[in-house]
């Protein structure tokens, strides 16, 4: 049984809650989520979830935030090429990439129920992480030629890799490249796929 820790520091509390609410999410999904099991995984009281972020609504948005930036490092380690079709299948495939690899994370963080996008940083930790591909959707706007304007086009590439990150990780296109598992396919396939998509946009 875990014991009950009383020595926290205010601050060291709220990072151990976020830590044992983010581990619980990538093993047992936001199914599997309770502050019960976040307050015994990290050795206090099952109220002291509910003292320091009020609702569940509350942790799980810090969990959001997370993961977010879990995200923009993923996009961000993919560098400019100068090449606006083959930047967007590389932040393409990291995107995808941060899906399989942070399922849980993933899945929660555009859950509107479940992550209060009112938190003063919402806003900003989310736009910050999404710069890269913000950045390489205007480079595609200036090459385009179809007319569209900048908010639909950002608009349906993400839509496009949103979509594709969805679809691989739930195992929906497995069978259209005679794959077994969705890392399979991200690895082998993805990035062969990706290239064709962009350039032919």
């Amino acid at each position: 049984m875990t014991k009950t820790r009383t020595n926290y520091h205010h601050g060291d509390l709220k990072d151990a809650l976020v830590r044992a609410a983010d581990a619980i999410i990538r093993e047992h999904g936001i199914e599997g989520f309770s502050l019960r099991e976040a307050a015994r995984r990290a050795g206090v009281s099952p109220g002291a979830p509910a003292h320091h972020f009020g609702t569940i609504k509350g942790l799980l948005t810090e969990v959001a935030l997370l993961g977010y930036a879990t995200l923009g490092s993923y996009l961000s380690r993919e560098p400019a090429t100068g090449e606006p079709d083959k930047d967007l299948a590389n932040l393409s495939q990291a995107y995808v990439q941060f899906a399989l690899d942070h399922p849980g994370q993933f899945r929660l963080m555009f859950r509107n129920d479940l992550v209060n996008r009112e938190d003063p940083r919402y806003r900003a930790i989310s736009s910050n992480a999404l710069q890269p591909f913000a950045a390489a959707a205007t480079a595609f706007q200036s090459a385009a030629t179809d007319g569209l304007d900048q908010p639909v086009r950002i608009f349906a590439l993400w839509s496009a890799i949103h979509g594709m990150a969805h679809l691989v990780l739930e195992e929906k296109v497995n069978g259209l490249f005679g794959v077994t598992n969705s890392q399979e396919l991200a690895r082998i396939h993805l990035p062969g796929i990706l290239r064709k998509i962009w350039s032919n946009v």
